[in-house]
């Protein structure tokens, strides 16, 4: 133990103990020997698969806007295939598919004493199974190694065929049958509502909710103008009317005629008097009031001329004639004017009046029904949605279908199963060479390690080390053989 802390060389040690070295050595590459030449061989086959994403892998029913996969969805899918090329399941059916017979028939001529033949095959199967995916793409690389040349690419070929069909099989929509009932079944909904929605629009002469409503304000706002245009002529006409009759009943329908002497032309001249009295009250009657002092005193004023009229007429009642007003005809010709025209504004008030109480009506009734309208538009639109969405599904579950059917997986072969023409297993050379590197280093560990735990002084440096003395001489070991030289001389030593 004493020696470990010597700082001497490894050649050194390594001299001392190189029979432990050798032998070791020795004992490992005949091992490697050994493993090489009794191992059973076996033969790869490899193939690779692409995963596509996406419209490449499934065509879009939907003509909606597509979502871009990240690239940790798209490695976690890829993973997803490499752990279903890995599954249990997946192993003993491509075993069960061939035979265990035919693939492993060393299994089967000696059972293990634990568990059944399969379970051992499908363990075997799995330990030779690489699978392997890479860092930065959709590329699945697959590796089966396997005893027997020819069976190797057949066992990897049926694993992609189940490995397709169990795809499939887990991406298989089996809401298929549900979908189209309930596409059926939204079907006759929206019929219904549709329906529904138009008898209503037919009982109430609907053809557009919120146009018509927005026209029927608009209708009324004009016409409720022109209503109050119609009534302003109206009551104008009608006020015209009123103070021309009322100038009628003031003017004489008729005037007698002028007497032609001297003797008489007193009572026209009460006549005229009298006219311009009345003409003169015509015209402030649109300025002062009726019972006004200028109205009561000309009043008074033609009270007295008609009474000086009456009193001058009844004495020439004898001798003289009448003869047309003319200003109670031009009163009268306007009068009759006004009068028609305020009949033809009372159609016109009437006509509109009639007009926009009709719209009222509507615009009640409409209002009235609003809430029924927006019901059977709300229940149309979503049985309309569902009845869109769910053929959608029901189009995109048959398009999946019919992947299936063809076996259309979006995983893809690129590399089919190759043919092996040489051993994959084991590696001689790599074998050999870590044999020879693993060997020398336990060959050198062990020497090493033997050489710290003697105890015993073999140089004259571990006694200088150890007993802090000088050394004055050392006696080595030496071989007692005559060298060839005095052999040759015939002396000896």
């Amino acid at each position: 133990m004493s020696t470990q802390l010597m700082p001497y060389g490894a050649v050194t040690v390594l001299s001392k103990q190189w029979r432990c070295f050798m032998g070791i050595l020795l004992a490992v590459m005949i091992g490697c020997g050994a493993y090489l030449i009794f191992a059973v061989q076996k033969f790869e086959s490899v193939a690779q698969l692409v995963v596509t994403f996406g419209d490449r892998s499934t065509p879009a029913v939907d003509h909606g806007p597509v979502t871009e996969l990240t690239p940790s969805d798209r490695r976690e899918i890829v993973m997803s295939h490499a752990a279903l090329l890995q599954s249990h399941d997946l192993a003993q059916a491509t075993i069960e598919a061939l035979g265990i017979d035919a693939v492993y028939p060393d299994i089967v001529a000696s059972p293990p004493s634990r568990g059944t033949p399969m379970d051992e095959a499908v363990r075997t199967f799995q330990d030779n199974l690489s699978v392997e995916v890479g860092a930065q793409d959709n590329i699945i690389t697959l590796g089966l190694r396997h005893p027997d040349r020819q069976m190797a690419p057949k066992l990897v070929q049926k694993l992609i065929d189940l490995y397709v069909e169990r795809q499939t099989e887990i991406y298989h929509n089996p809401h298929e049958e549900f979908i189209a009932k309930e596409v059926q079944r939204n079907g006759t909904r929206l019929a219904a509502a549709q329906a529904s929605l138009e008898q209503f629009k037919g009982r109430w002469h609907i053809a557009d909710y919120d146009t018509e409503v927005e026209d029927l304000l608009s209708q009324r706002g004009d016409l409720d103008t022109d209503l109050h245009t119609a009534k302003a002529n109206l009551a104008q006409a009608q006020q015209r009317q009123l103070q021309l009759q009322q100038l009628m009943r003031r003017v004489p329908e008729k005037l007698p005629e002028s007497a032609s002497s001297e003797k008489y032309r007193a009572l026209d001249d009460a006549r005229s008097r009298l006219a311009e009295l009345r003409t003169k009250q015509s015209q402030m009657l649109a300025t002062y009031a009726p019972n006004s002092p200028a109205m009561a005193s000309l009043k008074a004023g033609i009270a007295t001329a008609e009474a000086e009229v009456a009193a001058r007429n009844g004495e020439l009642n004898n001798r003289s004639t009448t003869v047309p007003n003319t200003v109670y005809q031009t009163l009268q010709t306007d009068y009759l004017r006004t009068s028609a025209e305020a009949e033809s504004n009372i159609q016109p008030v009437q006509v509109l009046t009639e007009q926009i109480s009709s719209i009222d009506q509507r615009l009640s009734d409409l209002q009235k029904n609003r809430g029924t309208y927006n019901d059977l538009v709300r229940e149309h639109q979503i049985a309309e949605e569902a009845y869109r969405t769910l053929s959608l599904q029901y189009a995109d579950a048959r398009v999946k279908g019919n992947l299936n059917d063809q076996r259309i997986s979006p995983a893809v072969v690129i590399s089919a199963p190759t043919e092996p023409y040489k051993a994959a297993r084991p590696r001689k050379l790599i074998t050999l060479l870590a044999c020879l590197f693993g060997g020398t280093i336990l060959a050198a560990a062990v020497a090493l390690l033997r050489e710290a735990f003697d105890d015993r002084f073999t140089t004259a440096e571990q006694v200088a080390f150890f007993l802090d003395l000088p050394v004055l001489a050392s006696l080595e070991q030496r071989h007692h053989r005559i060298p060839p030289e005095i052999l040759a001389l015939g002396g000896a030593e």
